[in-house]
C-alpha cells in the first residue's frame, strides 16, 4: 500500500468512527455507561474540592494517612458503582426519547414527561459526584488541599 492509499485509509477510519460517536443516543453515552466524571464535579474541583478519583492517584505526594486513603477508596468505589447504575438508567431514557421521536408516536405530554425523568436522573448523577468532592474536603487538612489543587493545575482563589 502506498503512503497516499494508507493515509486516505486512517482518515478514513478516523472519520467514520466520529460519525458513529456523534449517531451515539444520548451522545455522552459511554462515559455515562463507565461511570466516569465528565467535568460533572468541576465546580468543586476547582474551589478547592478534591475528588476521589484524583485523591488516590496523588496519594503519595499528598501523604495521605490510612484513613483518609481508605475514605477516598470507599468514596471512589461508591461513585462508580452509583454513577454506572444511573448512567445506564439515563442512557436507557435517552433511548427511549429517541424511539419517540422515531417511530412519531411523540406528544407534549410524553415529551415533558422524559425530559424530566432524564433531567433528575442527570441531578441525581452530578449530586453522586459532588458529594464525594464534599466528603472527602472534611478529612484532608488545607495543606494538602492546597497541594492537591496546585498538582491538579488550580489555583484556589478565596
Amino acid at each position: 500500500m502506498n503512503k497516499r492509499a494508507f493515509l486516505a485509509t486512517v482518515v478514513l477510519v478516523i472519520l467514520a468512527s466520529s460519525l458513529h460517536a456523534q449517531g451515539k443516543i444520548p451522545p455522552d453515552c459511554d462515559g455515562l455507561l463507565n461511570g466516569e466524571g465528565m467535568g460533572l464535579a468541576s465546580v468543586a474541583e476547582r474551589n478547592g474540592f478534591p475528588g476521589p478519583k484524583h485523591l488516590l492517584e496523588l496519594k503519595g505526594q499528598l501523604r495521605l494517612t490510612s484513613d483518609q486513603f481508605e475514605l477516598a477508596r470507599m468514596l471512589a468505589e461508591s461513585v462508580s458503582v452509583s454513577a454506572k447504575a444511573l448512567g445506564n438508567e439515563i442512557v436507557r431514557n435517552e433511548e427511549e426519547l429517541n424511539t419517540m421521536f422515531r417511530t412519531g408516536s411523540v406528544s407534549e405530554e410524553a415529551l415533558q414527561s422524559k425530559l424530566r425523568e432524564i433531567g433528575r436522573l442527570r441531578a441525581d448523577l452530578r449530586r453522586v459526584h459532588l458529594q464525594a468532592h464534599l466528603r472527602l474536603k472534611q478529612v484532608l487538612r488545607p495543606e494538602q488541599i492546597e497541594l492537591y489543587s496546585k498538582l491538579r493545575g488550580y489555583e484556589i482563589k478565596n
